[in-house]
């Protein structure tokens, strides 16, 4: 079925006796523009050795090389041990680099290869100003459409930090200004 938003649909039964079902369904909607897929690579792995204060150096090093997402999940492996999986999404260019990392800074044998499909929003920047200072606010858009938008962490932490106040504060005070329509493109 091509992408697009069903208006009407209707199913009738045929009257002659056919070797095969005689049946019709008919979907009538106005096309919509596909969302945008890229096609990228999932590694994987279980580790249940491993000191887990190393996982903060691991996913520095990961981001620093490509990865598009890092990602701990707690498991439980062989023997009821608690263990760990590691999840990078990346590039398939940055497979090889990425491989490496994880057999240098983990305790890992073996590593799962994937590749996977990843639909995303468009993305755009505005600038809000606060009573803290200016903090970009990352919009997702479907088809045009602002569905989500986020005050970026980081504005959020340094200004926080340079003013003495809650995170959740500056956060929430960006998220106001761009609510009340005051972002720049």
């Amino acid at each position: 079925m091509p992408p697009m938003t069903v208006k009407a649909t209707g199913c009738g039964a045929g009257s002659l006796d056919l070797p095969h079902p005689n049946l019709l369904r008919l979907m009538i909607g106005e096309p919509v523009e596909p969302l945008r897929e890229q096609r990228l690579t999932v590694l994987e792995t279980n580790i249940d050795d491993m000191n887990p204060e190393f996982y903060d150096h691991l996913m520095e090093r990961l981001f620093a090389a490509g990865a598009l997402e890092v990602y701990l999940t707690p498991i439980v492996m062989k023997k009821s041990r608690p263990g760990t999986l590691v999840s990078v999404l990346t590039e398939p260019a940055w497979v090889e680099a990425l491989s490496e990392i994880l057999f240098r800074e983990t305790s890992t044998l073996g590593l799962r290869v994937m590749e996977v499909a990843r639909r995303c929003l468009e993305r755009e920047w505005r600038e809000v100003e606060t009573e803290y200072g200016r903090v970009r606010v990352k919009l997702g858009l479907l088809r045009g459409e602002i569905v989500t938008a986020a005050p970026e962490y980081e504005d959020c932490k340094r200004l926080a930090l340079a003013r003495g106040a809650p995170v959740k504060a500056v956060y929430e005070a960006a998220r106001a200004a761009f609510l009340q329509g005051r972002g720049e493109a």
